[in-house]
């Protein structure tokens, strides 16, 4: 698992290179397994392998795991997608997590 801190966003918000499994579901038909590159506080950045047809501000379903070798989903919600990169994957944000998922994303940056 790579864990590094990165740098910051067009936003201002620290931003940490990472590694965690991240399952996207759009609406109730479709789910899709990607990678978490970067997360922050309030936002990530999946990368899929998959063509999957989305748009700028379309909601998904977000479930990402923290632990390698643990398959226990430890940040859950749902996001909106603020950016897509062709070939790449797609930018989120987090719209609505729960107070658990908050606390582990928080803890991933001991500083903030």
């Amino acid at each position: 698992m790579q864990n590094q801190m990165g740098g910051h966003d067009q936003r201002g918000q620290q931003r940490l290179s990472v590694e965690f499994p991240a399952t996207i579901s759009v609406g109730t038909q479709l789910t899709v397994k990607g990678q978490v590159k970067d997360i922050s506080l309030n936002s990530a950045f999946i990368t899929i392998k998959n063509n999957i047809y989305l748009n700028v501000n379309d909601e998904v379903g977000i479930a990402i795991q923290t632990l390698p070798n643990d398959a226990t989903v430890h940040i859950q919600g749902l996001a909106r997608i603020s950016r897509i990169v062709p070939g790449e994957g797609f930018a989120v944000y987090f719209t609505k997590i729960d107070d658990d998922s908050m606390k582990c994303i928080k803890n991933l940056f001991p500083n903030e």
